[in-house]
């Protein structure tokens, strides 16, 4: 994937949610076929596109460019901060982890997994949100882009600075967090344009 500005991650304070994830990693491309994987999108509107053909931008033997399918990890941190890939939401799958089995279902060095056409009967959407929201649930501080705009996503309030007054109880409000909606595919246009355009001004 093309190297793009990297914005520092939240201190990995384990949540409940953090701690959840880890237990699943396991065989596939050090992370198991277990039920919970990811997707980066810029579309509100996400869903499965059986004629879609992604580029094979992973370190790979085998090129795999021009297959359709869809690319899912484990670590949304490792696409984000370890390959530049920046997208405003976040796609949680639920998948059958028999998937790991079908033809055509490949592992990644970098601990991704390429699930052709073929098996999206296999995959089930259980939500799309936002970035922030996800880095809020896995490490219950402040997301990427919030932390760098200075600014809440959802509610514009400020975000108190490391070492300012107020910083330590600040991050208490987190501890915990689970996004209470609504699902991006849900989400009215201009809250939408307004999340996109918070990733901009991060990125540049």
């Amino acid at each position: 994937m093309a190297s793009k500005k990297q914005v520092s991650m939240p201190k990995k304070r384990r949540s409940r949610s953090s701690r959840k994830s880890r237990r699943s990693r396991g065989r596939y491309g050090n992370v198991a076929p277990t039920a919970v994987w990811y997707h980066l999108t810029d579309r509100a509107k996400f869903k499965l596109d059986h004629k879609f053909t992604p580029a094979d931008n992973a370190v790979a033997i085998e090129d795999r460019s021009g297959r359709p399918g869809i690319y899912l990890g484990q670590s949304v941190e490792k696409w984000v901060n370890g390959f530049g890939y920046w997208r405003p939401f976040v796609v949680e799958f639920k998948v059958d982890p028999s998937v790991a089995n079908d033809p055509g279902v490949h592992g990644r060095y970098g601990g991704e997994m390429f699930v052709p056409a073929s098996s999206f009967d296999k995959l089930t959407i259980r939500r799309v949100i936002p970035i922030d929201a996800y880095a809020r649930e896995e490490y219950g501080e402040p997301g990427w882009i919030e932390s760098s705009l200075g600014a809440e996503f959802d509610t514009g309030d400020p975000i108190v600075s490391p070492g300012r007054p107020g910083f330590v109880e600040a991050r208490k409000k987190f501890k915990g967090y689970r996004y209470p909606g609504p699902d991006v595919r849900m989400m009215p246009p201009a809250d939408v344009a307004r999340l996109k355009k918070q990733l901009r001004r991060v990125k540049g």
